[in-house]
């Protein structure tokens, strides 16, 4: 075993509903402490876990001093249960690494290589993914998209798995807002962030927890918490709009004027733009609405998550 450098490391791992992963979790997870030269702490944070998990979370507390649970009351969501594991987090670095065994907890290693040599964030950049051709595309296109219209610089195929020196979380956990987008949150507080690629797995066992509708709120906090896009497009199109009804009201009233005999009475031109317009507010509403509920949701001040339960090993007490 190495020697101890008098650091700790604590890697955050959420979970919710992954019994038949847990096991291959656990041994891979002590196989990578057993190998650093530092000390290690594993939060496990049960996100309203309804199967045999907060069971063998219990069990593996009692085998294993260093791991801790903490259950949520309810499912409150991935980026919940990632900032709860932030807070509880004590070690001089803090990873973060999804318990579906898809990011290879080995890679840790390599992550906090770079913490502690050059940088302050290291995170991982999948080379490669295992899901199907079409998650893979929209993936691809919603990380470029979001790039090009952030008002950050977020990087590309990159996710929740990475590892933090400690001034990093503490910025983190800072930052007020109730509808978390780790990610963007993590390259908004700056610091010096690298890189680490590696290739994604498939999923160790079960099916995916991120359902489409779970994938279209995680794009619209990354959309809406990042980026003022939606509202300088609908000033764009405003404007746009405008000009060209200006520009069809000139030329009609000129027709009218030069040839009132030959100028069309049809209703159709009528109709189509009333539709037009009718539609573009509707969409314009909806995206002031957006900005609107999140305003109003962070006003309540209702934390992001409640902890139900806190577990320790009894050796700690």
């Amino acid at each position: 075993m190495p020697a101890m450098s008098g650091e700790l490391l604590s890697i955050v791992v959420p979970v919710y509903n992954e019994e038949s992963v847990l096991p291959a979790l656990f041994d891979r997870l002590e196989a990578l402490a057993g190998g650093l030269d530092l000390a290690v702490e594993i939060l496990l944070v049960s996100d309203g876990s309804t199967d045999s998990t907060n069971a063998q979370i219990r069990a593996q507390i009692d085998l294993d001093p260093r791991y801790h649970g903490i259950l949520l009351a309810r499912n409150f969501g991935h980026q919940a249960a990632v900032s709860v594991g932030l807070e509880r987090a004590s070690g001089d670095f803090v990873a973060v690494i999804d318990g579906d065994l898809q990011d290879p907890p080995e890679v840790i290693r390599d992550l906090l290589a770079r913490v502690r040599n050059d940088a302050d964030v290291a995170y991982g950049v999948r080379a490669k993914r295992k899901e199907g051709w079409f998650k893979r595309s929209l993936y691809a296109t919603f990380y470029r998209l979001l790039r090009r219209i952030a008002n950050i610089p977020i990087p590309l195929d990159s996710g929740d798995f990475c590892c933090m020196r400690r001034c990093v979380v503490e910025a983190m956990l800072q930052l007020p807002e109730r509808n978390r987008f780790i990610r963007g949150l993590r390259a908004w507080v700056g610091f010096r962030q690298v890189g680490v690629s590696y290739e994604r797995s498939a999923r160790f066992a079960g099916e995916t927890h991120y359902t489409w509708r779970k994938l279209m709120r995680l794009a619209t906090d990354g959309l809406f918490g990042f980026s003022t896009l939606p509202v300088t497009l609908m000033q764009g199109l405003g404007f746009i709009i405008s000009m060209v009804s200006a520009l069809v009201a000139a030329v009609y009233f000129g027709w009218y004027l030069i040839d009132s005999q030959r100028f069309p009475t049809g209703f159709a031109t009528l109709i189509i733009s009333m539709w037009m317009l009718a539609g573009l507010q509707l969409l314009f509403l909806g995206f002031i609405g957006e900005y609107l509920v999140r305003t109003y949701d962070e006003s309540r001040r209702r934390p992001a998550a409640i902890i139900a339960e806190h577990l320790h090993s009894v050796r700690d007490l």
